[in-house]
């Protein structure tokens, strides 16, 4: 598939982890053995039980974080990652907490109203979380060629799954982008104070947009000239039993957390 060979974030296993992009393709072996329709809708569905999982109740925060737990797990995320997905959480949801002393102030007056203000915010958070573990692991069973295989199997507008396969070439592409001009600014000598630095941060996006508008146009004369289309027409017939019962095991467990949310209400 060309987008997997134009610009593909994991030409080099060898080199560290330095960005989201770079996961693709660093999962358990195991699960890549399975369909990549497989793998996309198992992920699908583990993402929908977050979201439906009703938190901060403890049954909604059972079932919630037993599929995250299980995912991550089958998805084969090692320990330094797990670390770096949870501090990249802290840093997106804990400032959420400040806002609870509006919360507080325009909540009912029932019970502690600190308690009941930090129930949003809570949910909130932990809902991100999970949804942030679960999309990182489930990048790390694709690569490319598998996530563009998958969506072409998929039930969704030809324009959606573009849109989607265009998100992810572009981000690995655009990270890839920043690192080679931060080697080259490394390289040709960034100043070393702290005022140079900030004087030298608004040029950035000027030379970070024309590179990436001069490679786009290169990109779509190349897809033009050679006939290039998306997705390749795929069929289900790849679909294994183990496929179908990783599916539907998915399945079960969003399941289970709808009726525990009907049950909760």
């Amino acid at each position: 598939m060309m987008i997997a060979a134009i610009g593909s974030p994991h030409t080099n296993s060898d080199n560290p982890v330095k960005s989201l992009p770079d996961w693709w393709g660093t999962g358990s072996a195991r699960m890549r053995s399975l369909a990549p329709s497989a793998r996309l809708a198992c992920g699908a569905l583990v993402f929908a039980t977050c979201l439906v999982s009703p938190v901060p109740s403890t049954p909604g925060i059972c079932i919630g974080g037993g599929a995250v737990i299980g995912w991550v797990a089958l998805c084969g995320l090692p320990r330094r990652r797990l670390l770096a997905l949870g501090l990249y959480s802290m840093a997106l949801f804990l400032p959420l907490f400040l806002l609870t002393p509006w919360l507080a102030c325009a909540g009912p007056a029932r019970g502690n109203p600190w308690l009941v203000a930090a129930e949003i915010p809570l949910a909130m958070s932990l809902r991100g979380t999970a949804c942030v573990f679960v999309c990182a692991a489930t990048m790390a069973v694709f690569d490319m060629a598998d996530f563009g295989a998958a969506l072409g199997a998929a039930p969704l507008p030809r324009i959606l799954k573009q849109i989607l396969m265009q998100i992810a070439h572009q981000t690995a592409m655009l990270t890839n982008e920043s690192q080679r001009i931060a080697a080259a600014v490394k390289i040709r000598g960034l100043p070393l104070g702290m005022a140079c630095k900030l004087r030298f941060l608004p040029a950035l996006p000027t030379i970070w947009l024309l590179r990436i508008m001069n490679r786009a146009e290169r990109i779509a004369a190349a897809m033009d000239m050679r006939g290039f289309e998306s997705f390749s027409r795929s069929s289900s017939a790849g679909f294994s039993l183990l496929d179908g019962l990783a599916v539907t095991s998915a399945l079960l467990v969003l399941g289970a957390s709808i009726s525990i949310r009907w049950l909760h209400a």
